[in-house]
């Protein structure tokens, strides 16, 4: 920790924000444990964003991953006092939004419920920003494209392979720090990811009819098959 902090702290706010904004997310939870709301505040601003993305992707819901992405960042402050640095901040804060993510898709599992097998895009999708129409919009149309297919391929492989695999493709979570938020052996960690990076090329090839975003998907291949060669995948799973 900086040792001018206080000066910081108790300066004007533009001062505080330089802070804060220097300061890692594991000093900035002690911060808070010391009763600090501004390094919460700063907490908030960097993870409220990539918590939204990542349980989105699960429940398929906006309403639904707003008000998960509140109670993790909740249950952030109210149980700041636990956390210890035997691991990064972030993958203290994504087991609480994974476990969140878990209970209420095994409540959900309870109840019968309905799915529409061709949702209408603003139900299932997150919403976009109107495009300008003084301006080219192509770049809009391949983004706006590429996220649609995204989320329809990523809906479709099967939860247990999906969180480890958004959590490193997403998130960008080594394979330690996504073991010790799913509680998964090392060995089953990679095979999972490995076995979702299969599944998602399998579905999303077919759809794909744009060539940038063809290359886009050759990259990602490449990269696997890179992470492949240096042995960081093998066999092993629970299934």
């Amino acid at each position: 920790m900086n040792p001018s902090r206080d000066e910081f702290v108790q300066g004007s706010p533009s001062a505080r924000r330089a802070f804060y904004a220097d300061v890692r997310d594991e000093d900035l939870i002690v911060l808070v444990q010391e009763g600090q709301k501004k390094a919460y505040d700063e907490l908030v601003a960097r993870y409220k964003g990539r918590l939204f993305a990542f349980i989105l992707r699960m429940v398929k819901d906006p309403t639904l991953a707003e008000e998960l992405t509140q109670e993790t960042l909740i249950r952030v402050y109210i149980h700041a006092a636990k956390y210890r640095e035997i691991a990064k901040f972030s993958t203290w804060v994504f087991t609480i939004a994974t476990n969140l993510v878990r209970n209420k898709m095994r409540q959900r599992s309870r109840r019968p419920y309905t799915l529409s097998l061709n949702p209408a895009p603003d139900e299932d999708e997150m919403p976009v920003d109107p495009a300008d129409t003084r301006a080219d919009t192509t770049a809009q149309v391949e983004r706006a494209e590429l996220g649609e297919l995204i989320n329809e391929a990523t809906a479709r492989i099967p939860e247990k392979y999906r969180i480890p695999f958004l959590l490193r493709e997403v998130d960008q979570l080594s394979y330690e720090e996504i073991q010790q938020v799913t509680g998964l052996k090392l060995g089953t960690v990679r095979s999972r990811i490995n076995r979702a990076r299969n599944r998602f090329r399998q579905l999303i090839k077919p759809m794909l009819r744009n060539e940038t975003l063809l290359a886009e998907l050759e990259q990602i291949e490449m990269r696997a098959v890179r992470e492949k060669e240096l042995g960081q995948d093998d066999n092993q799973d629970d299934n």
